[in-house]
């Protein structure tokens, strides 16, 4: 009896490493099997599924076996290589850049102020940290990133990439620090910002997170 008991609980073991983990913890999702360009058709050997905890998968995601959902539709913003795909992504380009709008940085030595917790589609607005003119207008921030260029995420708490941002009291835990930040914006509006920071000759915007 103890030798039945002793492979029973071996076995319980061995099914819960293989497959009870999985089953009950883990969700199977569609990732971007590649990096994905903003206005790219998205084809199948773009896709790719893995496993990843249910409380990281995102809203709007898509489970193993919908990859029909979104094969042959267009990004309206990058995607980058093991990201969850999600509903959003694939919203009307017109929605985030209109006509004559493009990325462009707002590069760390310009900022003086912005909080750690601004993430991609965040709309913040730009004014001056000299109080010497009233602002720069509202914009959607197209990107976040680190000294390395590579975007600030946030994490579930076994470490792992969230690839959707969570509400701002949740953004707690970040894979890495913000340096910079891409706007959208047309370049007349970008150049006015440029020329101020740089005649200001000390970090001079503030970047200020404002609802949509």
């Amino acid at each position: 009896m103890g030798v039945f008991l002793a492979l029973l609980a071996v076995a319980g073991l061995v099914f819960w490493e293989t497959a009870g983990r999985s089953n009950l913890l883990m969700d199977l999702v569609v990732v971007a099997g590649t990096d994905i360009r903003a206005g790219a058709i998205v084809r199948a050997d773009m896709l790719t599924s893995v496993l990843i905890p249910k409380d990281g998968v995102i809203e709007g995601g898509f489970p193993a076996g919908r990859e029909d959902e979104i094969v042959g539709r267009r990004t309206a913003w990058p995607v980058s290589a093991r990201q969850q795909i999600s509903a959003d992504i694939f919203a009307s380009e017109d929605e985030y850049m209109s006509r004559g709008q493009s990325f462009f940085v707002i590069p760390a030595e310009w900022i003086a102020m912005r909080s750690s917790a601004l993430r991609r589609g965040d709309t913040v607005e730009i004014a001056s940290a000299l109080g010497d003119r009233a602002g720069f207008g509202r914009y959607r921030l197209a990107f976040v990133k680190d000294m390395d260029d590579l975007e600030v995420r946030d994490m579930l708490p076994s470490g792992e990439l969230l690839a959707g941002a969570p509400g701002l009291r949740e953004r707690t835990d970040a894979n890495a620090v913000i340096d910079h930040v891409e706007i959208i914006a047309t370049k007349a509006a970008y150049e006015e910002i440029r020329a101020y920071a740089k005649n200001a000759l000390e970090p001079s915007l503030l970047l200020i997170r404002r609802e949509e």
